[in-house]
C-alpha cells in the first residue's frame, strides 16, 4: 500500500512540474542555404554629348553689277584776237562720264554652323567676265570676305543675314586697286534633303568711293547668287 502511495505522489509531482514549465517544443532546424552575393546594378555607359558645330561647303553662280564715274579737267585751249593781236587762254573744262554694267560671277564658300541661330562663313567671289562700261577700259573684280551669319531655321529651310568684312581687288588699265570694308547681305535657303540645300542671296560687296585711276572712281559692286550648300 505504501508503495502505491509513493508512486501516486511521484506522478503528482511530475504532473505539476510539467504544467508549470509548459510543453516542450523542439527548436526548428534551419535548412542549409548557400550565401548569396548582393547584386550590383549595372550603370549604363554615358555617351558624350554631340557637338552642335557643323561644317558646310557650297558654291554659286551669279550676276554682279558695278558702277563707275569719271571726272577730268581738260585745258580749254588758247584763243587769238586777230583784230587786237592779243592771245588769251580759255577756261579749263570739267568732263564727266560713267555708267554701269553687269557681269557673270562665280562664288565658293565654306562655313561652320555654331548652332541653329548663328554661323561663320567665308566667301570668295570673282567676276567671270569683265565689266564693259561705256567709255572705259574693261574692269575685273575679285572679293574675299568673312561673315557672321545670323539665321532662323524652319522645317523647309532658313532665312539669314550676312554681316562681315571683305577685301576687294579691282583691275583697271593694268593697275590693281585694293579696298576693304564692311559688307552685308540677305538670303534664304530651301532644304532638298538632310544634306543638300539650295540658296539665293544678295550681297553688297563694295560700297564705292575709291579711285581706281587718276580720273575714275569705282562706285559700288553688288551680286546676286544662286547656289547649293552641302552639310555632311
Amino acid at each position: 500500500m505504501k508503495t502505491i502511495l509513493r508512486l501516486v505522489g511521484i506522478a503528482a509531482i511530475a504532473s505539476s512540474a510539467l504544467f508549470a514549465g509548459g510543453a516542450f517544443v523542439p527548436e526548428p532546424t534551419q535548412p542549409d542555404v548557400e550565401p548569396v552575393e548582393p547584386a550590383i546594378a549595372e550603370i549604363p555607359e554615358t555617351k558624350p554629348e554631340e557637338s552642335n558645330i557643323q561644317p558646310y561647303f557650297g558654291g554659286a553662280l551669279g550676276t554682279s553689277s558695278a558702277k563707275v564715274h569719271s571726272e577730268a579737267k581738260v585745258c580749254g585751249g588758247c584763243q587769238y584776237d586777230k583784230l587786237n593781236q592779243t592771245s588769251s587762254k580759255a577756261p579749263d573744262k570739267i568732263l564727266r562720264w560713267g555708267g554701269s554694267d553687269d557681269s557673270s560671277s562665280v562664288m565658293a564658300l565654306a562655313g561652320v554652323e555654331l548652332n541653329d541661330f548663328l554661323a561663320v562663313e567665308g566667301r570668295l567671289t570673282k567676276s567671270v567676265s569683265d565689266y564693259e562700261i561705256k567709255d572705259h577700259k574693261p574692269i575685273s573684280f575679285t572679293n574675299t570676305a568673312l561673315y557672321l551669319k545670323p539665321q532662323y531655321k524652319f522645317e523647309l529651310g532658313s532665312i539669314y543675314g550676312l554681316l562681315g568684312y571683305g577685301i576687294s581687288k579691282i583691275k583697271f588699265m593694268g593697275d590693281t586697286t585694293t579696298s576693304s570694308g564692311f559688307q552685308y547681305g540677305l538670303g534664304g535657303s530651301y532644304n532638298i534633303n538632310d544634306e543638300l540645300s539650295a540658296f539665293a542671296d544678295y550681297t553688297k560687296l563694295y560700297d564705292g568711293g575709291k579711285k581706281i585711276s587718276k580720273a575714275t572712281t569705282m562706285g559700288e559692286v553688288s551680286t546676286f547668287n544662286l547656289g547649293l550648300l552641302y552639310q555632311p
